[in-house]
């Protein structure tokens, strides 16, 4: 009967972790857009001009619904990220940066 307590607690503490990206998500994410972003916590950026997706997950505002709209918006990307999305990279992305929300964020300072 301990070994209940004990598994569901580990399951909550677990819960509170923020689980990695499936390797193929976080593949792609280097891939596509690692060049200049930089695509895992505590990362920094390669091009300074470029938020990493940790600053992007913990800006004020942001849902699930804006990124995705504006990661499906081409003409929305500064000219220097000229490429599309497909839908089920849009929702990888999208899925992989906003398991970068932390409420303890702070930006790094540059």
């Amino acid at each position: 009967m301990t070994a209940l307590p004990l598994a569901v607690g580990a399951l909550l503490v677990a819960g509170c972790e923020t689980a990695p990206p499936p390797p193929d998500t976080l593949a792609f994410a280097q891939a596509a857009c690692g060049g200049c972003h930089a695509v895992e916590a505590y990362d920094l950026s390669p091009e300074p001009a470029a938020p990493a997706f940790a600053e992007i997950a913990n800006r004020e505002g942001l849902t699930e619904a804006t990124l995705a709209t504006w990661l499906r918006d081409a003409h929305n990307y500064p000219e220097a990220m000229d490429f599309t999305l497909e839908g089920h990279h849009i929702e990888a992305l999208v899925a992989h940066i906003l398991a970068l929300r932390r409420a303890d964020y702070r930006p790094p300072i540059s």
